[in-house]
């Protein structure tokens, strides 16, 4: 009951810190054109401090950015997925009409942890397997608690591969990008965090199991999956989801996300055509790999029987 009562009174300080700011802070031109400019083709959907409003919902002017907050909204959510018309969406669709409907879909890689420094070390690592694939037009944004939001453009994926349309394998190939990709960087995150918790004294060796009990996760995605859009206010923290570049990582502290002290950058970076084709063929090629391993041990473990 304790515990019950201490969360309560958090949150209730927690909600009238943010609705404190909201207000003066979306007010702000520069916010809301981010925000709305952001949002082209995307289902947007707000928060009500602890509930989503309606879906599907988009914004029309960057007034209705204003016009939300009005109503009690704190932060604005979007999809990774782009739409010829969001409102349109429906889970009353068919694929069909769905794949129909969708004009592609941004890579987001979404950085989870307990701790910042550690999601510091995985946005760095990730951001280094992107680069050894080609990959260096990345968009990298605080996601206003203790993680990193980062962003391939559609532009860069090509339109079709193995005979497939790229657009229509949402959630399936952004998530094997991410799989993969975590894959790729899990040993080398295993070390630095290890290495980490010896300099901060929170353990006296190199302990790989502590690590990995604090690994950063990446959170897949799946149909129809909402981010915390750039520039939109945390309920928790009350800092703002600032986007920063890529070499600002390492340097990066909360006091940076302060809603007072925004600057305005753009979290879409201009990409190559098909910059990121090698990567998706990676993910894709290294997918098939482990379901082929999966099936031969499946395989060898009946024969055991």
């Amino acid at each position: 009951m304790e515990n019950q009562n201490k969360e309560g009174k958090e949150e209730n300080i927690n909600e009238e810190r943010i609705r404190a700011i909201s207000l003066s802070y979306y007010s702000r031109q520069d916010i809301r054109k981010s925000i709305f400019n952001f949002s082209q083709n995307r289902e947007v959907v707000p928060r009500y401090f602890e509930g989503f409003g309606k879906r599907p919902d988009s914004l029309q002017y960057d007034s209705d950015v204003l016009a939300f907050v009005k109503k009690g909204a704190t932060s604005f959510h979007c999809s990774e997925e782009l739409w010829s018309d969001p409102l349109q969406i429906s889970t009353e669709l068919s694929e069909e009409q769905v794949n129909k409907l969708r004009q592609g879909w941004d890579l987001l890689i979404d950085i989870d942890s307990k701790y910042l420094d550690y999601s510091k070390v995985s946005a760095e690592l990730i951001i280094n397997a992107f680069g050894f694939h080609g990959v260096k037009n990345i968009g990298v944004k605080f996601s206003g608690s203790k993680g990193f939001h980062i962003i391939i453009p559609w532009k860069a994926f090509p339109q079709e591969i193995y005979g497939q349309e790229t657009k229509n394998m949402f959630p399936e190939w952004p998530r094997l990008i991410c799989e993969y990709v975590n894959e790729m960087i899990k040993k080398q995150l295993i070390e630095k965090i290890s290495d980490m918790m010896h300099q901060d004294r929170k353990v006296y060796i190199k302990d790989f199991d502590a690590a990995k009990q604090v690994m950063p996760d990446i959170i897949l995605v799946s149909p129809r999956h909402l981010f915390r859009m750039p520039y939109s206010l945390h309920e928790k923290t009350t800092l703002a989801s600032v986007v920063i570049d890529k070499s600002e990582i390492r340097d990066f502290k909360t006091s940076d996300a302060d809603p007072l002290r925004v600057r305005i950058k753009s979290f879409y970076p201009e990409v190559e055509h098909e910059e990121a084709r090698e990567l998706l063929l990676q993910a894709i090629d290294w997918g098939k790999e482990k379901e082929h391993k999966k099936d031969k041990q499946k395989e060898q473990d009946q024969k055991q029987k």
